[in-house]
């Protein structure tokens, strides 16, 4: 008999660490994660929009000088940086580099490839005309005509961390 009960005992603390465990992480889902454009100067926000590890997000430019496409393609990390993997480019001139990663000819752009770089912060001077685009997978975040043009910004990924996030309801 006290062997049965010691079983029934085992049982029922597996039971409760079980529910335990999934209880913990099911509330525990990890960090809230944001693209954040903001003034370098100010620290004000610009735009922000919820993003995951893993998105993809890219960068469409016109060289300013050269007036030929420039796209760079970035991963979205978890621990809040950006991993560039991909330049292409219409050609070479003033800032654009010329070796990075394994380097391919395709449809006339220059493709460097398998760059893994890591960013904490993206920074520039902003240019209303150099700037075509910044689009998150398929959505566009920002174009160059929403930003003042010369305004120095900052691109980065916020991310909050609570071991119990309030539950969100959707409609």
């Amino acid at each position: 008999m006290k062997s049965r009960a010691l079983v029934l005992v085992l049982v029922l603390v597996l039971l409760i660490l079980l529910m335990g465990t999934l209880l913990f992480s099911y509330f525990f889902q990890g960090p809230d994660l944001h693209l954040v454009l903001s003034d370098q100067e100010t620290g004000q926000v610009l735009f922000s929009q919820p993003v995951q590890e893993g998105d993809e997000l890219s960068f469409h430019w016109i060289h300013s000088f050269e007036h030929i496409p420039w796209a760079e393609e970035y991963t979205i990390e978890a621990n809040e940086t950006f991993l560039l993997h991909t330049i292409s480019v219409a050609g070479f001139g003033a800032g654009i580099p010329e070796n990075k990663g394994v380097v391919t000819v395709e449809d006339g752009m220059v493709v460097m490839r398998s760059i893994q770089q890591q960013f904490d912060t993206i920074r520039w001077i902003h240019s209303q005309t150099a700037l075509v685009s910044i689009t998150l997978g398929q959505t566009t975040f920002i174009t160059g005509e929403d930003v003042e043009h010369h305004l120095p910004v900052e691109l980065s990924i916020k991310g909050t961390r609570t071991l119990w996030p309030r539950l969100r309801l959707t409609k």
